[in-house]
C-alpha cells in the first residue's frame, strides 16, 4: 500500500461507495482536517442487445501507456508506448445467457459446450467459440472485439501493475485460476476488479481480441491505437490473439502482459486436445466512445 494510503487509512475508518448518473465513485470523507480526493472514478453504461440482453460496460478515457514489458516473454517485448483512443468494454466476459439469447434472435449454432455439466450455467462465460463466432455475436450486439491494446490498458491501467489489481500476487480470493475445474460466475472475484472496473481479467476465461496474432508484433506495432489485421482483417484466417488466462492457467499465465493464441495453448499443452482448448476460451466485447 502506498505511504499517502496508509496515512489517509490512519484517520478514518473507510469509504463510502456511491453511484450517481452511472457512475461509481469511492467519495472518501474530510479526514485530518482537508478533503482527500478520490481515488478511483469507474463509469458505467448499458448497451441492450436486439435481443433484449444487457451489456454493462465501463468506460476506458483516452490514455498513453506503456503495453508490454521489456524482460517479459519473447512475444511480449519489447515495451513501448502506445496511445489509445476512449472506448468503453464489457465488466463481464460474455455470459452463456447472453449468447442463447442471440442464437435464438439468429439461428446460430448453439455453443458446443452448452450441454457439459460445469459448463452450462446461465452466468457462466460461453466457452468453445471459435473468433469468428465471438466477432459475429459482438457485431449483432452493434459491438466489436476489443484490439490487444485496448484489452491490456483496460487490465494494466497506466500505472504497470502486473495484475489487474496491482503487483500483488495472484491468490484464490482474486480470481480463477492454477488449475481449477472450470470456470466460475462472471463478476465473482470483484476484489480482482482491474483499475477501470472490468472483472475477470486473470483467469476464468482466455478472451479473444480483434488481432490477429504475431510473435513479433511488439517490434513494429503502430503507436496510436494499434490493431493487427495485416493478413486476414475481420475475415476468418490466422491465429486471433487471446488474452487473460483461464481457469487452467499457472498464475504466470494470468499476468496483464501475457499474449496466447490456440497454436501456441497446442503447443504447450501435452495432454489436453483442441476440445479441451476451446473450453478455455470466451471473450467480451467493446465499442468506441
Amino acid at each position: 500500500m502506498m505511504p499517502k494510503a496508509i496515512d489517509f487509512l490512519r484517520c478514518i475508518v473507510g469509504a463510502l461507495p456511491v453511484r450517481l448518473f452511472g457512475v461509481l465513485a469511492v467519495v472518501l470523507p474530510v479526514a485530518c482536517g482537508k478533503v482527500v480526493e478520490p481515488e478511483f472514478v469507474i463509469e458505467e453504461s448499458i448497451v441492450t442487445t436486439p435481443a433484449g440482453t444487457e451489456h454493462v460496460q465501463v468506460f476506458v478515457p483516452a490514455s498513453t501507456f506503456t503495453m508490454g514489458l521489456s524482460d517479459g516473454p519473447s512475444n511480449a517485448r519489447p515495451a513501448h508506448e502506445v496511445m489509445l483512443d476512449a472506448f468503453y468494454i464489457d465488466k463481464y466476459e460474455v455470459t452463456n445467457a447472453q449468447y442463447l439469447g442471440y442464437v435464438e434472435a439468429t439461428g446460430s449454432e448453439r455453443p458446443q459446450f452448452i450441454r457439459e455439466e460445469g459448463f452450462n450455467q446461465p452466468d457462466q462465460p460461453v466457452v468453445g467459440l471459435v473468433w469468428n463466432q465471438a466477432r459475429d455475436y459482438c457485431q449483432w450486439a452493434g459491438l466489436q472485439l476489443p484490439s490487444e491494446a485496448q484489452w491490456e490498458l483496460t487490465a494494466a491501467g497506466t500505472d504497470g501493475r502486473v495484475f489487474p489489481w496491482g503487483n500483488a500476487p495472484a491468490d484464490e480470493s482474486l480470481g480463477n485460476f492454477n488449475f481449477s475445474s472450470g470456470p466460475t460466475p462472471v463478476g465473482s472475484y470483484p476484489e480482482g476488479a482491474s483499475p477501470f472496473g472490468a472483472l475477470d481479467m486473470a483467469g476464468n476465461v482466455w478472451e479473444w481480441t480483434l488481432d490477429e496474432y504475431q510473435h513479433t508484433y511488439y517490434a513494429n506495432s503502430p503507436v496510436h491505437n494499434p490493431v493487427n489485421l495485416k493478413n486476414a482483417g475481420m475475415e476468418d484466417g490466422p491465429d486471433r490473439t487471446l488474452r487473460g488466462g483461464g481457469w487452467f492457467s499457472a498464475q504466470h499465465n494470468v499476468r496483464v502482459f501475457v499474449r496466447s493464441s490456440v497454436l501456441i495453448m497446442e503447443e504447450q499443452s501435452d495432454d489436453a486436445g483442441t476440445h479441451q482448448i476451446f473450453a478455455q476460451i470466451g471473450f467480451r466485447c467493446a465499442r468506441g466512445e
